[in-house]
């Protein structure tokens, strides 16, 4: 499961504002230039705590406390982060003191929850195995065909000379059948290949 875009969610806890800002990153130089970049926007900012999780199994993990007090800030995100289920992101929490200390448990809890809480609501996707096929059939069929097309797969491309040749991926395990039977069996779906594609979750 992958992010879909960047996320940002604020919280205020006793005074102290926390902007949780998640992003998706697929390698170590990604995630070290978008956490560059959150520390450029918020320059006057007390803490930039940071953690990311990239390559596979999320293999590669790395967190700073950015002078918070060691282990309240950056391995809790990093724990959020792993339990979110989310692969190649990164995370930044942006906190603007307010006055109150909040002790060690406290800011455990708030920048773990910061985490947690924006990789809940963020946009996700994930990959699904899905079949190319293609499909050459009559123009009137267009009616009945590819009306079941456009509603039930994903049509890439759409070529039209004497007939008419649709690419679509489907993740339908009845395509085949299911165009033999609305063309009376003069239509095949011929399968291609099988391909990954994102899907919003």
């Amino acid at each position: 499961m992958r992010l879909k875009e960047e996320y940002r969610e604020e919280t205020v806890i006793n005074k102290s504002r926390f902007i949780a800002c998640l992003m998706r990153t697929e390698t170590e130089e990604q995630a070290r230039a978008y956490i560059e970049k959150i520390r450029k926007e918020f320059p006057d900012a007390t803490h930039v705590c940071t953690a990311f999780v990239v390559g596979e199994n999320n293999s590669i993990r790395r967190s700073s406390d950015d002078h918070e007090p060691a282990g309240t800030a950056g391995v809790p995100m990093l724990e959020s982060l792993l339990k979110s289920g989310l692969s190649d992101a990164a995370a930044c929490v942006v906190r603007y003191f307010g006055g109150v200390k909040l002790g060690a448990g406290g800011l455990i809890r708030a920048y773990s929850g910061a985490v947690s809480q924006a990789a809940a609501n963020a946009a996700k996707t994930e990959e699904i195995t899905v079949k190319k096929y293609r499909v050459r059939y009559p123009y009137d069929l267009s009616g009945t065909l590819e009306g079941w097309l456009r509603r039930n797969t994903e049509i890439i491309d759409l070529q039209y000379d004497e007939a008419v040749t649709a690419w679509i991926l489907s993740d339908r395990e009845d395509t085949e059948d299911a165009v033999r039977n609305l063309s009376r069996g003069t239509v095949e779906a011929e399968y291609i290949s099988t391909v990954t594609k994102e899907k919003d979750i």
